[in-house]
């Protein structure tokens, strides 16, 4: 262990000397292998969290085995290196100076940090490096390009590079590729950038790169692609653009570019992308457009091109997608774009283009359609042709002016995801056939003269994930089957009469957004929901709802609009628990009390509350009044209450027979009372009549203790059986006394005196009577 730890002491020692005092470029066989010094001295600057270069190991002569080294089968040196999304980190160190015949150099996808080594491209074999998406900064040296010998590769895209992009450019001439994209570069284009004529592919997108793009393009003649998207570039196109007869790819969208397009362009007949989006260019789209054939990527949009959509494009035959959005064109489609029998997405969307919609739209296997926000208008024809089709999943003819009925076949269309035919003059009602899509992801069809019921098909759009019907003529129930649309988040129906709206509307648990503004709302104990009515008179017809606290159940809920309606009491103290809540707009209602306290509530906008002149708190600058218990008061006079009004017949009934079985036991009980009376009577006169003269004696004694007993003497109103064959009975006066002779005591007992007369004892032993 103490020889291996002396070992390696050895070797970084050694490796720290070769940094200092590297070797000539041009060495032969050498005793010590460079190339292991120099990665291990690479990887001592780095970190790996994922161990990904646990087989580089400081005690071996050859690297040819070890993770992301490639060498040369003869001389077994290094010459390439990839380590490409390894999660590296640290700073990209001297040690890679080390590998005299390395020619590829792959460290793209880690997170290398620090500047770029300028003497990295000094590498006498070195032809391709890549360190794009780490995060180096700082400049790049000017000496960096200055120096290359033999580079023709260089990507330091999706860094932070900044500063100016070197004018020693031009030195590199070898550059056969150049991509400094995404990057903080900033200043004019170098003039030497022109000067690379090697130079094939040349990608500056994504900086801040301002000025005019230089003449002298033309002498790139091998360019075959060139991205200068989402810069800050102005000025016109150089003349000479359309002289790289080579190019493919252009892209310089996104910019500050004015001016027409140069005519040298129609040269540009190999080009398959033509992007110049987002600009400021002017004047009519050139006809000699549709001599670029091999043209399959065409985007002019956002841009000020005025005139009419040339014929010329229909010469396109290998056009995949055209896209002229958002410029001025007037007029109507020429039937020549139905011959690019190849288009697949068309976007003519926010220009002035009138006419019908030509039928070819629906006749070439197109995958989305756009002409929103024009001014076409008549039918929406779609020929039998679309019958099946699979491929269109985009729809959007909104914002024009076609009328007529929603097209039947448009259900035809399997692969439909999102249909957008708002804002247009369509009436009669809803084809079922469209609600029966299952691929259908987004349905708008507000603000037409569409009347009718919603159709229950609807509940077969189990992708359905947005419903937008407001502001047409819609009557009837929102059918149930709705809820088998379990994706929807958005929906805006806007009936016009009154509807009871199902419970299952609270089970959506995806992120949510309900809007019911405008619309007159009721919920009862089925969370029903009444919607809109749209005079004032009827306004006034409208039910009182409120807010039921199971909407605190939509966890996941986003935005609530139940603004201009007629919702009243108080709002549930539940509603505060909803986590994602980003709006909530009750405006306009009649609601009263205190809001509910804490997470979105503590800072809801007022507008979202205004209108409402029962609600108080904070939010709206009004106190709460002190609510006070309200006093019970009991009417003496009244029999019942207004609660046993409501009871049921159900319940009086069983009142009465509860009744009836009362006075039923008392009677008998009444009854049984009176039968024992009698039976004691009874038996009192028949020991009356059997008493003796030899009782008198005992009759005078009992006749004096109940005469001389004060009504406090516990012996009091006893009823005492004495035996007439006892010897000592004179002499034991105090056997009046005996529990044994007591037969009873109290009312009852001087009640029998009265009625018996007392003319004799009773000598049954049997009848006894315990004290009452």
């Amino acid at each position: 262990m103490f020889l291996g730890r002396r070992m390696r002491n050895l070797v970084f020692y050694l490796a720290s000397l070769l940094l200092f005092c590297p070797l000539p470029a041009k060495s032969g066989s050498p005793g010590l292998n460079d190339d292991v010094l120099g990665l291990i001295v690479f990887k001592a600057d780095i970190l790996d969290p994922l161990s990904k270069l646990a087989s580089w190991n400081e005690d071996e002569d050859d690297p040819c085995g070890w993770t992301g080294v490639k060498c040369n089968a003869k001389t077994n040196r290094v010459t390439e290196l990839s380590l490409v999304g390894f999660s590296l980190s640290g700073k990209i160190g001297r040690g890679l100076l080390q590998l005299q015949s390395i020619q590829k150099l792959y460290l793209s996808k880690n997170n290398f940090s620090g500047s770029l080594n300028p003497k990295l491209s000094q590498l006498e074999s070195l032809r391709v490096v890549d360190l794009s998406e780490n995060n180096l900064s700082g400049v790049i040296p000017d000496e960096f390009f200055g120096q290359c010998r033999s580079l023709r590769s260089l990507s330091l895209a999706n860094n932070a590079f900044s500063g100016h992009i070197p004018s020693s450019l031009g030195s590199c001439s070898t550059l056969a590729a150049l991509n400094l994209s995404s990057n903080r570069l900033s200043g004019s284009l170098p003039k030497g950038l022109w000067s690379l004529y090697g130079l094939r592919s040349l990608d500056l997108s994504g900086n801040s790169l301002v000025g005019e793009i230089p003449g002298g393009i033309s002498r790139l003649y091998n360019l075959r692609s060139i991205s200068l998207r989402q810069n800050r570039l102005s000025g016109r196109l150089p003349d000479d653009m359309g002289s790289c007869l080579l190019l493919k790819y252009l892209d310089f969208s996104v910019n500050f570019l004015t001016g027409s397009l140069p005519d040298s362009m129609h040269r540009l007949s190999m080009c398959g992308h033509l992007r110049l989006a987002s600009n400021l260019f002017s004047g009519k789209v050139p006809t000699w457009i549709g001599e670029m054939k091999n043209l399959e990527f065409l985007d002019l949009s956002r841009n000020w091109f005025s005139g009419r959509v040339p014929d010329s494009i229909g010469k396109l035959q290998l056009l995949k997608s055209l896209d002229l959005s958002r410029n001025r064109l007037a007029g109507g489609l020429p039937e020549s774009i139905g011959a690019c029998r190849g288009l697949t997405d068309l976007d003519l969307s926010g220009n002035s283009l009138t006419g019908n919609l030509p039928s070819w739209v629906f006749e070439l296997k197109l995958q989305r359609i756009s002409v929103s926000g024009n001014k076409m208008s008549g039918g929406i024809s779609i020929g039998v042709s679309a019958t099946g089709d699979r491929t269109l999943s985009c729809l959007d003819l909104s914002g024009n002016a076609f009328s007529g009925a929603i097209p039947l076949v448009l259900g035809n269309l399997l692969s439909l995801q999102q249909l957008n035919l708002s804002w247009n003059l369509l009436s009669g009602s809803i084809p079922a056939s469209i609600l029966a899509l299952e691929t259908v992801q987004v349905l708008d069809l507000s603000r037409n003269l569409i009347n009718g019921s919603i159709p229950p098909e609807i509940g077969k759009a189990v992708s359905l994930k947005e419903l937008r019907l407001e502001k047409n003529s819609l009557t009837g129930e929102i059918p149930v089957q709705i809820g088998n649309c379990s994706s929807l988040t958005t929906m805006r129906p806007s009936i016009d009469q009154p509807v009871f709206v199902p419970a299952f509307l609270y089970k959506f648990s995806a992120e949510g957004h309900i809007c019911l503004g405008h619309s007159s709302v009721d919920y009862p104990f089925a969370f029903g929901l009444t919607l809109p009515a749209k005079s004032e008179d009827a306004l006034a017809e409208q039910s009182h709802g409120s807010i039921t606290p199971t909407l605190a159940n939509l966890t996941n809920l986003h935005k609530v609009d139940l603004s201009f309606n007629r919702l009243s009491g108080n709002l549930p103290k539940q509603l505060s628990n909803l986590p994602h809540l980003l709006s909530f707009d009750i405006s306009h209602n009649l609601f009263s009390g205190d809001l509910p306290a804490g997470n979105f509530f503590n800072t809801i906008p007022p507008s979202s509350l205004s209108d409402n002149p029962g609600l108080c708190g904070s939010a709206v600058n009004r106190s709460c009044p002190t609510v006070l218990p309200k006093p019970i008061v009991l009417n003496p006079n009244s029999s019942t209450s207004s609660a046993d009004t409501s009871l049921s017949s159900k319940n009086t009934r069983h009142k009465k027979i509860i009744f009836s079985i009362s006075a039923l036991i008392a009677i008998g009980a009444a009854a049984v009372i009176a039968l024992g009376v009698i039976t004691v009577t009874f038996l009192n006169m028949r020991v009356r009549a059997s008493t003796d003269p030899h009782s008198a004696a005992a009759l005078a004694l009992s006749d004096g203790y109940y005469s001389n007993s004060p009504s406090t003497d516990a012996n009091s109103g006893k009823l005492v059986m004495f035996s007439g064959s006892d010897p000592n009975f004179s002499a034991r006066a105090h056997a009046v006394l005996n529990k044994d002779c007591e037969l009873g005591r109290g009312a009852l007992v001087q009640s029998i005196r009265r009625f018996s007369g007392m003319g004799g004892l009773w000598s049954s032993r049997s009848l006894r009577f315990q004290a009452w």
